[in-house]
């Protein structure tokens, strides 16, 4: 029995150790009805959570571009997303939605991110300032 409780708590040391989630981080959005909700990282990839808050109209719609991308705001390194984990990529979808959109895992020292879909698509959806803090900072 205490080789199970030891067990149990070195895993969960261990996962806290290595996963680390930002529940609706500092930043700014050029469109007030998106938002990044969370931020998950561990060593193998970083799930953002974006929010589409839909207006009244029922004709408001959202769609993610598979092209979008994090950048790393200290480095200019661009990420691109591995899955779209519950949805499909350039699928229209109504009224609110969470998007959570995989990525490759950023380095610890990233503590500042931007979520960009590209420029050349009209309303892109660019969210800045994304905090992600590293500790010690």
């Amino acid at each position: 029995m205490k080789k199970f409780i030891l067990t149990t708590v070195l895993l969960v040391m261990a996962l806290a150790v290595t996963a680390q989630t930002y529940n609706n981080p500092r930043q700014r959005s050029t469109n007030s009805k998106v938002k990044i909700t969370k931020v998950e990282r561990t060593p193998k990839c970083t799930v953002i959570y974006l929010h589409y808050t839909a207006s009244n109209n029922p004709a408001d719609m959202s769609l993610i571009d598979p092209r979008s991308c994090l950048i790393d705001e200290a480095t200019g390194k661009k990420y691109f997303p591995v899955a779209a984990l519950n949805f499909k990529w350039n699928t229209w979808y109504k009224g609110n939605c969470t998007y959570k959109i995989q990525f490759p895992a950023l380095p610890k020292y990233t503590s500042v991110v931007t979520f960009q879909e590209p420029l050349t698509e009209k309303n892109a959806f660019i969210v800045t300032n994304i905090a992600l803090p590293v500790k010690g900072q």
